[in-house]
């Protein structure tokens, strides 16, 4: 039987880097191991029943040889449960494997999904309030009181840092409730004030930690995002992280997935979020890894002639980042002289402020948010980030 692999993502973030990593990655991969290989967008494909049967269509061609693994990149956020969800129903219905799934990924379209599948199962979790409709939002300054002030709140279905912010008091969240946007439900959350600023994103493929990459705002915002101008830096995890982070992989049932952590003073961790079409191009940029060869050696593992093969660079990257020592930290630069080098370039994305309520549609990300940011935007060299960054390091591991 012929072996087939296809990648399915969608147009809007087909040019974006992990997709375009990822199709680079799979077409290599299936070109060495001799295996059919297709990519196609999800507005090209037309789902049919004829005489009772499940089938497709892809740009007017009936499909008659079907993948048996399919690697899907939706945007998470934004998708839609009649029509994305709709399509990859069906794919698995015709027998085909997904990574991810659909209720893997639906388990994180909405942050308090999320939460609700990992409650019960003794997962740490920030205490978190929700509610029903679009309008309730405040009278929830109510009733989320029991969580008391600083409060964060955010979005539902928010990324990558964006719509959430943190209200001082009453006063302030009443404020801010007449000017954010009420067409998905925001989440009421416990403030975390220790892990202010920072957290550890930990990347998983295949049930297994591949990395973990500490993260850290550089300008005293909540949000360490990076794609908001947060650097990142490779980071060695406790146990105690590792196997929380795989508890959460396997509850929601993701094979390729980011669990982000937040540490107490006492070191232990709790779970912030989970994201199913996970980004990587700071990790990969602060680790030195591929994620996107490690997604396609996956892929091709679960081809039904493959499933007896171990995943060597799996258990390659697992081991190295179990024993991995305290990485290297660059030198801090003397005499008011700029950033190193090193840890500029791993900020992503824009530094401008998205702690404030989200009023407009989400802009689509580009494609070049690799470079650099210029370090006019960020603050006083005098604020030692290197030191900062060992300080979480040396944390991460006692």
């Amino acid at each position: 039987m012929c072996s087939r692999v296809w990648f399915v993502t969608d147009r809007r973030i087909s040019q974006e880097y992990p997709q375009v990593q990822i199709l680079r990655a799979l077409k290599e991969r299936c070109a060495e191991e001799d295996v059919e290989f297709r990519s196609c967008l999800m507005d090209q494909i037309v789902l049919t029943i004829s005489e009772g049967q499940l089938g497709l269509r892809v740009e007017q061609e009936l499909v008659t040889s079907y993948p048996q693994v399919v690697v899907v990149r939706v945007p998470t956020p934004w998708v839609q449960s009649d029509s994305d969800i709709t399509v990859l129903r069906h794919l698995e219905k015709m027998g085909c494997r997904l990574i991810n799934r659909p209720q893997a990924i639906l388990n994180c379209v909405n942050k308090f999904w999320t939460f609700q599948e990992l409650a019960g199962h003794g997962v740490p979790l920030p205490d978190t309030f929700s509610y029903g409709g679009h309008d309730n939002f405040l009278k929830m300054i109510d009733e989320a009181e029991p969580l008391g002030y600083p409060v964060v709140v955010k979005n539902a279905r928010g990324h990558r840092g964006k719509a959430v912010f943190l209200a001082r008091d009453k006063h302030h969240l009443t404020d801010l409730c007449h000017l954010i946007r009420h067409d998905t439900p925001y989440l009421f959350q416990e403030y975390i004030k220790e892990s202010h600023g920072r957290d550890v994103r930990v990347v998983l493929v295949g049930g297994r930690v591949i990395g973990s990459m500490l993260r850290c705002s550089t300008d005293g915002r909540m949000q360490s995002n990076c794609s908001l101008g947060g650097v990142g830096m490779m980071c060695p995890l406790s146990e105690q992280g590792r196997q929380l982070a795989t508890e959460v992989s396997n509850i929601l049932g993701m094979d390729v997935c980011g669990i982000d952590l937040l540490q107490l003073n006492d070191g232990s961790f709790v779970v912030c979020e989970a994201n199913a079409n996970v980004g990587f191009i700071a990790f990969d940029q602060a680790c030195g890894m591929d994620v996107a060869g490690i997604v396609a050696d996956y892929a091709l593992s679960m081809l039904p002639n493959r499933l007896t093969r171990k995943m060597s660079l799996l258990s390659v990257v697992s081991s190295t980042s179990e024993t991995s020592s305290e990485p290297e930290v660059c030198p801090v630069p003397t005499g008011g002289g700029s950033l190193p080098e090193a840890v500029c370039n791993m900020s992503v994305g824009s530094t401008s402020s998205e702690s404030d309520p989200e009023l407009a549609e989400p802009s689509q990300p580009s494609p070049h948010q690799a470079s650099a940011p210029d370090l006019s935007d960020l603050p006083d060299p005098a604020y030692n980030f290197n030191t900062i960054l060992a300080n979480e390091i040396k944390l991460l591991t006692e």
